[in-house]
């Protein structure tokens, strides 16, 4: 990891432009509450409005600002091209989430209010995580993160499905950040410090207390690997993912998911070897169980929420890859350590490309899954409600094809190009065992995929099915398929700009 100290810190006024999304998006929450309070009306579309305005006004004063980079606020956060990359993605979920979100109020008739300063808030913590450069920023990112996160998956009134996601949520996440703050306080004995540049100093010191920093290192894990569903921490996602709405889950599955994997791959840099020597081992078995969990029981989920929580358990599973092919303890001289070195860039820009088609997949699927219904009002959970979904809406049923296409890694679809630089990585790297058993999973997911392809178009529509009419979503998931498609026919330019973005922050 590039050790940034204080002697980086930009001048004032330099600081003050990095930090004006941060600002930005802050205030806009704010902006948005007082606004919601004192414009009594029963329709709240102009609160959807401010909020893709704050949002695309984070974006605007990101593209324009400063981006020389650089330690913030007494070496609290860092800026670079990695926490820019990181902070669009964000912007971009949550733009798609407030756009699914209102179509469904604008449907129902019922507005949840508190759900756009709530969403900016989550973006926040999450654009705060990333750039987060102390163990207290870190914690403090993620708390905003979780707590906003946690109300929206329950805080849908009258529904107890959702009351009982959200209170799952709320005590795992309780239990997870335990385990996380207990890992800071032991890493923090070790190197006396919080600030990561201080810990990278004390991890190359001459000599190093191994059970402090295997114990720091593991308990911080275990506290990630909640946020990313990693097994054995991943029990909580299909209730959650259940009981959501549809743009709450979408919003979980990417935004929250991309955030837990920035911070896993910051974290991997900064205990960089010694994560490698301790824990290798160890995640490389939870990968493959990741991954395997996720695949077989998603064989057999009848509900299409459910059986996308534990396609995301899986997916998880192969980012996860990308991580062990980044600490990969390396032995035999400088030249292997630069092999080593160059196959960690490699992964880790993988693992930033799979984030982005992996948010373009999931996004696209819920955003379908919003407008798919029975005549009641309730959402098409169901996977046997998307029968005849090809006659029904056809702009609908092609774009949720491709979403699963993708998915599964089918080509020309951009889900097959990010497998395929990540398992190339794993290859370069050696560890063939763990990407032979990666195609396994992946082929094995294909079948539960198809199966909701098949139904679309070679199935009766069933009576009670009801497909909105809320064009705003199904037009926006469909120009997200062409996206995917697009990144699976053309991703070499993204992927090198991925490339030099994770480069730039590590070598």
């Amino acid at each position: 990891m590039n050790g940034l100290s204080l002697l980086d810190m930009p001048p004032i006024g330099s600081q003050l432009s990095l930090l004006l999304p941060y600002l930005v998006i802050a205030c806009g929450a704010l902006v948005v509450m007082l606004v919601d309070a004192f414009v009594r009306t029963l329709k709240k579309d102009h609160l959807s409005y401010l909020t893709l305005l704050v949002l695309i006004g984070t974006v605007v004063v990101q593209v324009i600002g400063d981006h020389s980079g650089g330690v913030l606020l007494g070496g609290a956060m860092i800026s670079n091209g990695f926490t820019l990359f990181f902070n669009f993605l964000f912007c971009g979920i949550a733009v798609m989430a407030t756009i699914f979100a209102t179509g469904i109020f604008d449907r129902e008739g019922r507005y949840r209010p508190e759900f756009y300063p709530l969403i900016l808030l989550s973006t926040l913590g999450m654009m705060v995580l990333v750039a987060s450069n102390d163990l207290i920023t870190l914690f403090l990112g993620l708390e905003t993160m979780s707590l906003a996160t946690y109300v929206l998956a329950g805080g849908v009134r009258g529904n107890i499905r959702s009351s009982e996601a959200g209170f799952k949520y709320l005590i795992l996440g309780g239990f997870s950040s335990a385990f996380l703050l207990l890992g800071m306080a032991l890493i923090y004995g070790f190197a006396g410090a919080t600030g990561f540049t201080e810990i990278n100093t004390a991890l190359k010191g001459p000599q190093l207390d191994m059970v402090l920093i295997a114990m720091g290192a593991g308990l911080m894990l275990a506290g990630l690997g909640f946020k990313v569903a990693l097994v054995p921490f991943h029990m909580w996602t299909p209730d959650v993912y259940e009981g959501a709405p549809a743009y709450v889950t979408g919003f979980m599955a990417t935004a929250v998911k991309a955030a837990g994997f920035g911070i896993l791959l910051r974290f991997a840099m900064l205990m960089q070897p010694e994560l490698g020597f301790n824990w290798f081992g160890i995640l490389s078995v939870l990968t493959v169980l990741t991954m395997s969990i996720g695949n077989l029981v998603a064989l057999v989920q009848s509900n299409i929420k459910r059986m996308l929580a534990w396609s995301g358990i899986a997916h998880a599973g192969y980012l996860m890859l990308g991580i062990i092919t980044f600490i990969s303890p390396s032995s035999g001289g400088a030249e292997m350590m630069m092999r080593t070195r160059e196959l960690g860039g490699a992964a880790g820009s993988s693992v930033l490309f799979y984030l982005v088609g992996y948010a373009l997949m999931n996004l696209a699927a819920f955003g379908i899954i919003n407008v798919v219904g029975n005549k009641s009002g309730e959402e098409g959970e169901q996977i046997s409600r998307y029968a005849g979904l090809g006659r029904k809406n056809p702009l609908a049923a092609v774009t949720l094809a491709v979403a699963m296409l993708s998915l599964a890694g089918i080509p020309p679809m951009v889900g097959f190009m990010a497998k395929f630089y990540l398992l190339q990585a794993v290859v370069q790297a050696g560890l063939i065992p763990l990407a032979i058993i990666a195609v396994i999973n992946s082929l094995i997911s294909v079948y539960f995929y198809l199966r909701v392809i098949v139904l679309m178009y070679f199935h009766e529509p069933d009576d009670d099915s009801y497909t909105g009419t809320e064009w705003v979503s199904v037009v926006t998931s469909s120009a997200l398929a062409l996206l995917i498609i697009y990144l699976g026919v053309m991703p070499g330019a993204f992927h090198r700009a991925a490339e030099i973005v994770f480069r730039n922050l590590v070598f």
